[in-house]
């Protein structure tokens, strides 16, 4: 490192983080259980449908568009002024669709929410790997994945009542992003190992010297798992209103719970994460998240009840509470420091990528099969990827365990104990 990271408040600069990373869940998360309400609102517009799905995953296009850039720029010049910055225009983005008239509008408001949401992520994340070593980071980002979860748990049942309200109303949360200003600004301290001339590329060699430092090979293979990963996972928020709606007549309050469920054993999940990593290499993981993910989709799918799809949800729901979490650690494992920033942000951008094209991609299958049989046929898909990860976690060394660079000296952790 070039220098130490003091950390006076770990207790309340871990809280700051972990309260941070509730933000991103909320972009989505917020509107779910309103699409069916916006959908009826904007019904006269042409391609209502799509633009209305869009409507929950726009952000996701232009968070992928400015990750890699927010990334450079979090490498360069630090993680903090970022952080704050996105954190303004997140709530101010993001409660933009209280006020707007046009489906358009709103969708260019989301658009601007999803660069906002890439600045809160990367900084976040990079926070959390520049200030504790590997054994706690990952604990870490197993509590960062939970408290994700966490505010879907609590959102989803709150917006779901802001709902049954009125369709505008759910923007409002985004602006309670706002509260959180005073705690980056005190307890997050920029890491010490940062220059504001930093470790950049000045010439075409030290570019190539940069990309050369990054395990491409699987940086890729993390990559498509966000990206098909995000694909099937965001069937639930954008699909599932739509089914409990057709099929149960549920109102947007229990459809709130219902998706709640999913958010919620996910957040398990994501708590359990360091003890299982202790136990199942990042590949066996993956399977893991596969195979739980499969059995959950294959319930949605013949279930003709609130409560049976409920419990689908649950238990895709503790799968993909492992995902984004371990893709994580997995880049933290494998990457410099110097130039981590800037691969966890090719994380975030296929991640988000992946939603925005959820409906894209499901909606012309669902127009054909139904959204039941999309759910047990995607079922059918996790359990053979979920199979192939289990082999291959059997035969293969874990590229976060035979490819981690000594090149890096051990990262300054907080001598207080935060548990």
């Amino acid at each position: 490192m070039n220098g130490e990271t003091t950390l006076p408040r770990p207790r309340l600069t871990q809280g700051t983080l972990l309260l941070a990373s509730m933000l991103t869940i909320m972009a989505g998360a917020t509107i779910s259980p309103a699409l069916p309400a916006i959908q009826r609102e904007f019904a006269n517009t042409p391609n209502a449908e799509v633009l209305v799905g869009l409507v929950l995953t726009m952000h996701g296009l232009f968070i992928a568009v400015g990750s890699p850039i927010i990334g450079a720029l979090a490498d360069r010049y630090g993680r903090r002024w970022l952080l704050l910055v996105s954190t303004v225009v997140y709530a101010l983005a993001g409660g933009s669709g209280f006020v707007l008239d046009s489906l358009i509008a709103i969708l260019a408001g989301r658009a601007v929410l999803g660069l906002a949401v890439a600045g809160v992520m990367v900084t976040v994340t990079a926070l959390i790997t520049d200030y504790y070593e590997e054994n706690r980071r990952d604990t870490i980002l197993g509590r960062q994945g939970a408290f994700m979860s966490l505010g879907g748990v609590v959102l989803l049942p709150l917006a779901g009542v802001l709902a049954d309200i009125g369709w505008r109303v759910p923007f409002l949360v985004y602006t309670v992003a706002l509260v959180l200003l005073p705690a980056m600004a005190f307890w997050l301290p920029e890491p010490g190992r940062r220059e504001p001339t930093g470790d950049r590329p000045t010439s075409l060699d030290d570019l190539r010297r940069t990309f050369g430092r990054l395990p491409l090979g699987t940086l890729g293979l993390i990559a498509a798992l966000g990206l098909v990963g995000q694909i099937i996972f965001y069937m639930t928020p954008v699909q599932v209103p739509f089914y409990l709606e057709t099929r149960t007549g549920a109102s947007s309050t229990v459809i709130g719970a219902a998706l709640a469920a999913s958010t919620g054993a996910g957040g398990v999940a994501s708590l359990l994460y360091g003890r299982i990593r202790r136990s199942l290499s990042v590949i066996g993981i993956v399977a893991l998240t596969f195979g739980f993910m499969s059995i959950g989709y294959a319930v949605i799918g013949v279930s003709g009840t609130v409560s049976s799809v409920v419990i689908g949800l649950a238990i895709a729901g503790a799968g993909s509470g492992f995902l984004l979490t371990n893709l994580n650690a997995w880049i933290a494992a494998v990457t410099p420091e110097s130039v981590r920033g800037r691969a966890l942000s090719v994380l975030t951008s296929t991640f988000f990528l992946g939603q925005f094209f959820s409906p894209l991609v499901v909606q012309p299958v669902s127009d054909t099969l139904g959204l039941g049989m999309t759910f047990v046929a995607v079922g059918v898909l996790l359990a053979g990827g979920a199979a192939v990860f289990a082999l291959a976690s059997v035969y293969v060394t874990p590229p976060a365990e035979a490819d981690l660079e000594p090149t890096d000296q051990p990262r300054n952790s907080p001598k207080e104990s935060l548990d």
